[in-house]
C-alpha cells in the first residue's frame, strides 16, 4: 500500500471518530508546539502542486522551484492563492463509478475516456488548463498515462462507444474531483476503482472493438490494479486480435516487411512421440508454428507469408505460469514476414491476428484439450513495451533484439517464398 493510501485511510478513520467533513481536518503536523492544519500537499491557483518537505512542518516545495528552496503556506495563499488541499474521494464515490462502469459492460473503458474528457474540458472552462485534470500528482505515472489518454483519445470517443447513463455518473464525479473547492488525485484512486471492475469483467468485458484498437497502449494503466494480472494481460492480447474491423485493401500500395509479436502458448508436459533424437518440445513447438505460417488467410483470401520463430528461455518474461495440469507454457518470438500493404491502419496488427489464428489452430491440433480459459494467446511487442512503461519506437525496436538476443532456438518458414525473407525494414 503506498504511503498517500495509508495517510488516507488513517485520516478516514480519524474522520469516523471525530466528526470531521474533510480528510484535511484530521490531516495535522506539529508547528512551534501548537497543532495546526498544514496540509501535504496542496494546489495554488495557477496549477502548481506543493509538497511538505520532509521533516518540515511548515516548509514547501514545488517542480518550479530549486530543492533547496521553499514557501510557508501563508506565502502561497499570498503569493498564488487561493489554494486547494488535496483530499479523498467523498464516500460512495468510488462504488458509484464502478456500478456505472460495470452496468456499462463493453462500453465501460469507452465511457471512461469519455467522461475523463469531459473533466479535462471542465477543467480548461475553470482555469484555462485541462491538464489540472492531474494537478494533484502531475508527476506520477498513472497521471502521466491519464493525460495522455484523455487528450490523445478522449476527443475521438464514437458516441456508439459511449453509455449515456454511466457517463452522466463519472463524469460528474470526476468533473466534481478536479474542479471542486478540493482537489482529488484522480489518476491513482481512478486506478483502484477500476480493479475490481477488471476483475470482474475482464479487459474484454469492459471494452468493445473500437476500445480494444486504440485504448490499448493504456492497459497498464486500467489494469494496474487487478488481482489477476496474467489473466488481464492474456485478455488483452485475445482481445486486440478479434476484432473483426477491416479496411479496404489497395493491392497497388503493397510492399514486403516485418511485424513481430510474443505468442504465449501451452505445450504438454509430457513429451510427443514424434519427437526425434533430441529434439525437443520447444523445437517442436517453434516447428509447427512455422510450417504453418507459409500462407495466412483473412476474409477467405490467402496471401504468402514466413515465420520466423524464436524460443525464448523459461520465465524470459518474469511472468508466472499460468498453464493447466498437464500443460506448461512457452513463450516465443515470431517475426512474420508477407506482401501487404504496411501503410495501411493497424495492418501489422491484423497480419498478427492472421498469424496467431493460424498458430494456435496448428498447436490445438496438434496437441488437443487445452482448456479453452487457457489458449494461447499473443501480444504485440509495442503493446509489451507499453506495459513496462515504454512508447516509442526505438523502445519496440530494442525490445525486439533484446528478444531475439536472448532465443535458445530459432527456426523459420522452410520453403517460403525468398523475396520474403526479413529484411532490415522499420518494422522488426
Amino acid at each position: 500500500m503506498s504511503k498517500n493510501r495509508a495517510r488516507d485511510r488513517a485520516a478516514r478513520a480519524a474522520m469516523n471518530e471525530s466528526g470531521a467533513f474533510r480528510a484535511r481536518a484530521v490531516r495535522q503536523v506539529e508547528t512551534t508546539g501548537q497543532s495546526r492544519e498544514y496540509p501535504v500537499r496542496l494546489v495554488d491557483a495557477h496549477g502548481a502542486s506543493w509538497y511538505l518537505n520532509s521533516g518540515q512542518t511548515n516548509a514547501y516545495g514545488t517542480r518550479a522551484l530549486h530543492y533547496s528552496e521553499t514557501r510557508t503556506y501563508e506565502q502561497i495563499v499570498e503569493e498564488t492563492g487561493p489554494v486547494r488541499h488535496i483530499d479523498i474521494p467523498a464516500d460512495g464515490d468510488t462504488e458509484a463509478i464502478r456500478q456505472a462502469l460495470q452496468q456499462a459492460g463493453p462500453k465501460a473503458l469507452a465511457t471512461l475516456t469519455a467522461a475523463l474528457y469531459a473533466a479535462a474540458t471542465a477543467c480548461e472552462h475553470a482555469t484555462g488548463r485541462p491538464e489540472d485534470l492531474v494537478a494533484g500528482r502531475p508527476a506520477s505515472t498513472e497521471s502521466t498515462i491519464v493525460l495522455g489518454m484523455t487528450l490523445d483519445v478522449g476527443p475521438e470517443v464514437p458516441t456508439t462507444s459511449v453509455d449515456t447513463a454511466a457517463l452522466k455518473v463519472v463524469a460528474g464525479i470526476l468533473t466534481r474531483w478536479v474542479t471542486g473547492e478540493t482537489v482529488v488525485e484522480l489518476a491513482e484512486n481512478l486506478a483502484w476503482t477500476l480493479g475490481p471492475v477488471v476483475d470482474e469483467l475482464g479487459w474484454m468485458g469492459i471494452t468493445d472493438p473500437w476500445a480494444r484498437r486504440h485504448l490499448a497502449p493504456y492497459a497498464s494503466w486500467v489494469t494496474g490494479h487487478s488481482d489477476n494480472p496474467v489473466g488481464a494481460l492474456r485478455a488483452r492480447a485475445v482481445g486486440d486480435l478479434l476484432d473483426e474491423d477491416e479496411d479496404p485493401v489497395d493491392l497497388a500500395a503493397q510492399t514486403i516487411a516485418s511485424t513481430a509479436f510474443l505468442f504465449d502458448a501451452s505445450i504438454p508436459v509430457e513429451p510427443d512421440p514424434s519427437l526425434v533424437g533430441d529434439a525437443t518440445m520447444e523445437q517442436l513447438l517453434a516447428a509447427l508454428v512455422a510450417r504453418n505460417l507459409h500462407t495466412l488467410e483473412r476474409d477467405g483470401t490467402e496471401y504468402d507469408a514466413r515465420a520466423d520463430v524464436f524460443v525464448l528461455p523459461p520465465a524470459s518474461l518474469g511472468r508466472p505460469g499460468d498453464a493447466p495440469p498437464g500443460w506448461r507454457n512457452v513463450n516465443a518470438l515470431v517475426l512474420v514476414t508477407a506482401r501487404r500493404p504496411w501503410e495501411l491502419d493497424d495492418e501489422d496488427q491484423r497480419v498478427i491476428t492472421d498469424a496467431y489464428r493460424a498458430a494456435a489452430t496448428a498447436l490445438n491440433r496438434h496437441w488437443p484439450g487445452l482448456p479453452q480459459e487457457a489458449q494461447h494467446a499473443a501480444l504485440s511487442l509495442d503493446m509489451l513495451a507499453s506495459l513496462r512503461g515504454k512508447f516509442t519506437a526505438d523502445a519496440v525496436r530494442e525490445l525486439f533484439h533484446d528478444l531475439v538476443q536472448d532465443a535458445v532456438h530459432h527456426t523459420y518458414t522452410l520453403g517460403a517464398d525468398p523475396e520474403l525473407e526479413p529484411g532490415a525494414g522499420e518494422r522488426p
